[in-house]
């Protein structure tokens, strides 16, 4: 118990973002005012889906012909699709891998 009382009490001293950059003060254009819309046909769907009974829910997918896979989609929902590629390299390490002739993290480099 006196473990977890400590670790509560350091995560309270820990401010998690101390300059306050970051969110939407950064970039108000995105701020959505409005919030999400209240009456979204999403929104009726996962209404209606959770007033039914389990035996109602397999005779509307039944009767709309609705595959596994999209089952498991309305489900889970869509798997994420970011592309963007992370990392991290200075500019001495890639001019150290040029003189050097030295590759890093598995990769090769060419000699030329």
């Amino acid at each position: 118990m006196e473990g977890q009382k400590r670790l509560t009490t350091e995560q309270v001293k820990h401010i998690p973002n101390p300059n306050g950059r970051g969110g939407f003060g950064d970039h108000p254009e995105f701020i959505n005012s409005g919030g999400r819309p209240k009456n979204s046909l999403k929104s009726y769907m996962a209404r209606k889906f959770a007033n039914m009974t389990d035996e109602e829910k397999e005779k509307w997918l039944k009767e709309h012909k609705i595959d596994g896979k999209t089952q498991w989609t309305m489900g889970e929902g869509n798997p994420s699709n970011e592309t963007e590629l992370r990392g991290s390299l200075t500019i001495s390490e890639v001019l150290d891998a040029l003189e050097n002739g030295q590759a890093s993290q598995g990769q090769e480099l060419e000699n030329k």
